[in-house]
């Protein structure tokens, strides 16, 4: 019995760390129980045993509300961060404070290293985000990322004097179609406001099957989805291709101006 209760908390924290990791979201106890499949009552139950072993924390909960969690590790050290009265720096330590700089420096790198093996695993608004980051760091002009924005294109950025606009998908599958039409449709948009077509430039970005390590995965477009890339001239790559452009680049095998060069020309339509 203890091994089974042992097993289970250990599948809820792996779906909290999951959920938070892939949506940048804390989850609520219904979530944890749609994620895991286990009753509602059970799940709550569980979370009330494992915030009293310092393994989750309670972020949010009241009548009438839900009740969501977070891992207590990760919510001790946001409670790091906490600001501080300003006047709390004049008692730093000379050490401290090289100290300090030294390790936001080393957690800006920590950061910009995470975000760019999202790009392997990832889906949804931190796909996006990462996909964004990556072109940005390679030094492709006006990168904007429209988050949580359902009225624009995922990304937009310049280059060769054109716009450039950017479905992302991230799935479990093949990339499909419907990314691809809904980038005709933000196109058409560009081409109504008088931006002629010459200076546009659509491009789809997929992480294909993205539960699989990218070595292993199959092919990353569906039959359709080829067919519609090349009807409306569109460009693609998967994510796995960028991470490894950006991978090139950081072992100083390719500069950033050749790296953007690559992922502007893009995957071959198989």
């Amino acid at each position: 019995m203890k091994r089974r209760n042992h097993e289970t908390e250990k599948v809820v924290m792996d779906s909290i760390v999951e959920y938070i990791f892939q949506t940048h979201k804390f989850p609520s106890v219904a979530k944890i129980s749609e994620m895991t499949r286990i009753n509602r009552v059970k799940c709550a139950e569980i979370c009330s045993q494992l915030v009293k072993k310092n393994k989750l924390y309670t972020v949010f909960e009241g009548k009438g509300v839900p009740t969501v969690y977070v891992p207590y590790d990760m919510m001790q050290s946001l409670l790091m961060t906490q600001k501080k009265p300003g006047w709390v720096s004049n008692y730093s330590f000379k050490e401290e404070i090289k100290l300090t700089e030294k390790a936001r420096h080393m957690n800006d790198q920590l950061i910009a290293f995470d975000t760019f093996k999202r790009l392997i695993y990832a889906t949804d608004i931190p796909l996006e985000e990462a996909v964004a980051f990556a072109l940005n760091w390679l030094g492709f002009k006006n990168v904007i990322h429209f988050k949580d924005n359902t009225d624009n294109p995922d990304i937009t950025f310049e280059y060769n004097s054109k716009k450039v606009l950017v479905e992302v998908e991230g799935t479990t599958k093949a990339g499909g179609k419907a990314k691809i039409l809904q980038l005709d449709g933000w196109l058409r948009r560009e081409i109504d406001k008088g931006i002629k077509a010459n200076e546009l430039q659509g491009i789809f970005v997929i992480n294909h099957f993205r539960d699989v390590e990218p070595s292993s995965r199959g092919d990353p477009l569906t039959p359709h989805a080829k067919e519609f890339l090349k009807r409306y001239n569109f460009r693609f790559f998967t994510t796995p291709f960028l991470f490894d452009v950006i991978k090139r680049v950081k072992e100083d095998k390719l500069s950033k101006k050749e790296a953007r060069k690559i992922v502007w020309q893009g995957q071959k339509i198989a």
